[in-house]
């Protein structure tokens, strides 16, 4: 189990340090990053006007809520079930399940890299720059709230690359994975409130989110963070989390045994 951890922890330092290969990539990102939040501020402060607060939310929530969703976004990024398509549509998926080490790890171990080279040098600094110029959100946050939002996020991480990895396993009856990105995008952007704050939904879509996942992935955890949810609302947002997790490593362990009979090998 310890030779495990130390081989996914080396895998994912070797995805880090594979980034900083691109270091004219990292400046535009970061680049990118601050243009971006720079743009979202603009259009919710244009949006609340002289308004303190709007359906009870104040602008003080929604600007910490956009910075930090930034972040967030980022961490929880994931390329994962598009990867595991690629391999299976080139036939590289053979060589990886002969290797003594998890196929799945190994991609969240290179996927966590990656997103903790972009926190650190793309969107952190630019955040960091638009608060250094423009000031910190006047919200408040207590330690609770912190510890809450640092449970929170980390089962929004599983549960995000749990739901890629299994939609990368479908690849093994589909041949491709190029349905994987479009369908987490559209599904991400509209239940997630990772654009728009679910604070804002006409309740026939949060009813429907209700039903999803995709809304404890980052928003319920930032919601913990600017004290939206509290007490057993805090408890159950993330006990919701952690029963879709289990329910879709269930899922992943009953498509993978099915998938093992439909591997093979396309191209050379």
């Amino acid at each position: 189990m310890l030779q495990a951890s130390m081989l996914y922890a080396l895998m994912l330092r070797c995805s880090f340090r594979q980034q900083t290969a691109y270091r004219a990539n990292s400046l535009l990102l970061l680049c990118g990053s601050f243009v971006k939040l720079f743009i979202l501020v603009s259009v919710w402060r244009g949006l609340y006007g002289d308004n303190a607060s709007i359906n009870g939310i104040a602008y003080a929530e929604v600007l910490l809520f956009v910075i930090v969703n930034l972040l967030a976004s980022t961490l929880t990024a994931s390329a994962i079930g598009g990867r595991m398509g690629e391999k299976v549509s080139s036939g590289a998926i053979g060589v990886d399940l002969l290797r003594p080490a998890s196929l799945k790890f190994t991609l969240i171990s290179e996927q966590l890299g990656e997103n903790a080279f972009r926190l650190l040098f793309s969107t952190l600094p630019a955040c960091l720059l638009y608060m250094a110029l423009l000031g910190w959100p006047s919200s408040s946050i207590g330690a609770a709230q912190a510890a809450l939002f640092a449970v929170g996020i980390t089962g929004g991480i599983i549960l995000i690359y749990q739901i890629h990895y299994l939609l990368g396993l479908t690849s093994f009856w589909t041949g491709n994975s190029y349905y994987i990105d479009w369908f987490m995008r559209a599904f991400i952007e509209l239940f997630a409130g990772t654009f728009v704050p679910l604070w804002f939904y006409p309740q026939i879509l949060l009813n429907i989110g209700q039903y999803l996942p995709f809304r404890l992935m980052t928003f319920e955890p930032i919601a913990l963070l600017v004290g939206n949810i509290r007490g057993w609302e805090a408890a159950g947002s993330i006990a919701q989390q952690w029963g879709w997790i289990a329910v879709l490593w269930l899922a992943e362990r009953w498509v993978w045994r099915k998938a093992q009979s439909k591997v093979f090998v396309q191209g050379g």
